[in-house]
């Protein structure tokens, strides 16, 4: 008969399970630290995205510091290029240096320089911005409508000449011993009307269209306001049913903005 030892047994079994436990206590432990590990891990990378985020923060706002810097100094000194160019010809006759009458690059807007315009600066009237037509015989002008607007706000005051040339024609009501037909009647940038005895009549310069001899003569309007949308010119009429023997035709000049 075999007696068995179970205080032998019990000391087995009791070092199993302390032997399991510490195992499952060392094995725990070896998970936390790789946890706290990769915990640390995480943070440091969490760390340097965010430096490398600020850097790149604060690499833009330093170039965009430095771009509004430059615009700026172009803004307070412009050379009037096509790179550089002013917001009206008067700006740069404000500048620190000597500035003579030619043709510049504008941009009333201060946008982009690939909107800018090519105009004529009269720096002997004060520094008109002088837009010349794309053609002498139309009244059309190579600017849009809102470099067109910002220019009417910048400016105070604006002038633009116009001339018909004419064959036995006559075109304004100054000669009483033909009988004339309606004046001319023009029509302005923002839709107003310039005609004969109204506040807004135009100046005549000379009026050959009177003189019907056979020979060409020619007739000049002269606008002149201080409601700088009203101008340039961009219609004229009517122009009525020519007889055998009468021509006509319209020349354009330059609209000048002060």
């Amino acid at each position: 008969m075999y007696v068995i030892d179970f205080e032998f047994l019990d000391n087995d079994i009791t070092d199993k399970k302390y032997f399991d436990f510490m195992q499952k206590q060392i094995d725990m432990s070896a998970t936390i630290q790789a946890l706290l590990e990769s915990n640390a891990a995480l943070e440091m990378e969490n760390y340097q995205n965010t430096e490398v985020t600020f850097l790149d923060h604060s690499a833009k706002i330093f170039k965009t510091l430095h771009y509004l810097s430059n615009l700026l100094h172009n803004i307070k000194n412009p050379l009037g290029t096509r790179d550089n160019p002013a917001r009206i010809c008067r700006d740069l006759l404000n500048c620190e240096r000597k500035v003579s009458n030619g043709k510049y690059w504008i941009d009333p807007n201060i946008g982009c320089p690939s909107d800018a315009i090519e105009v004529f600066c009269n720096f002997t009237a004060g520094g008109q911005t002088c837009l010349s037509p794309v053609s002498v015989t139309k009244l059309e002008f190579s600017i849009g409508k809102v470099q067109m607007n910002f220019l009417h706000l910048l400016s105070s005051e604006a002038t633009h000449t116009i001339t018909v040339h004419c064959l036995n024609t006559p075109v304004w009501k100054t000669n009483e011993l033909y009988d004339q037909k309606p004046s001319l009647i023009f029509k302005g940038w923002n839709g107003d009307i310039f005609e004969a005895n109204t506040l807004l009549e135009p100046k005549v310069i000379m009026d050959g269209c009177m003189i019907q001899d056979g020979n060409w003569h020619k007739t000049q309007f002269f606008f002149h306001t201080q409601d700088t949308n009203q101008l340039p010119v961009v219609q004229v009429h009517p122009f009525s049913h020519l007889n055998q023997g009468q021509q006509r035709y319209i020349e354009s000049g330059l609209v000048c903005f002060l």
